[in-house]
């Protein structure tokens, strides 16, 4: 019994997350009213509630997701760059209109400090360098590195005519190893 309330629960989340990011292409974060999410969604305001506090709880648990599955996928795969960025960029394609929207639009402008911040990312970078550079360095590649992959694969998202995940992943990862 408790497996169908969780696919439930799991299916009323995913209606109110297409629901603002089919908002979010027309208003801003703080124009999308509760009733006009829920009627998108088709979700009584009752139960957004009883989930989500506010619009922006909503929004937070959707970069959540994408940044859980981001430090997952860098602690699975630490010591293969390539495929970090190839599974990533798979995931961001899979969720490319709320990934647009969240990079393009301003609708968090703190998100990339999120991302910057996930603690994976810093041990990944560390374990990678410890021992062949001092700490500032460190600190400095690793800005460079990450706010550089970061800008790559923005612009990446923003072409019409994308090269597939495995492509782009190579061409980073090449960026990142000529850093070694």
């Amino acid at each position: 019994m408790q497996k169908k309330e969780d696919r439930r629960t799991a299916m009323t989340k995913r209606m109110l997350k297409d629901a603002l990011t089919e908002l979010l292409r027309e208003t801003d974060i703080y124009h999308v009213s509760i009733r006009e999410l829920c009627e998108k969604a088709d979700v009584n305001r009752t139960t957004f509630y009883k989930y989500y506090g506010s619009q922006f709880d909503l929004l937070t648990d959707m970069e959540n997701d994408l940044l859980s599955f981001l430090s997952k996928t860098i602690t699975e795969h630490v010591t293969n760059t390539e495929k970090i960025i190839e599974t990533a960029c798979e995931y961001l394609e899979k969720h490319y209109e709320f990934v647009r929207l969240i990079i393009n639009n301003n609708v968090d402008p703190l998100f990339p400090q999120k991302l910057f911040s996930l603690e994976a990312m810093r041990e990944a970078t560390l374990k990678e360098y410890y021992g062949k550079y001092d700490d500032t360095t460190i600190q400095y590649l690793f800005n460079y590195i990450t706010y550089g992959a970061y800008r790559i694969i923005c612009m990446w998202l923003c072409k019409e005519q994308r090269e597939s995940p495995e492509q782009i992943a190579r061409l980073v990862a090449s960026f990142i190893q000529r850093q070694n």
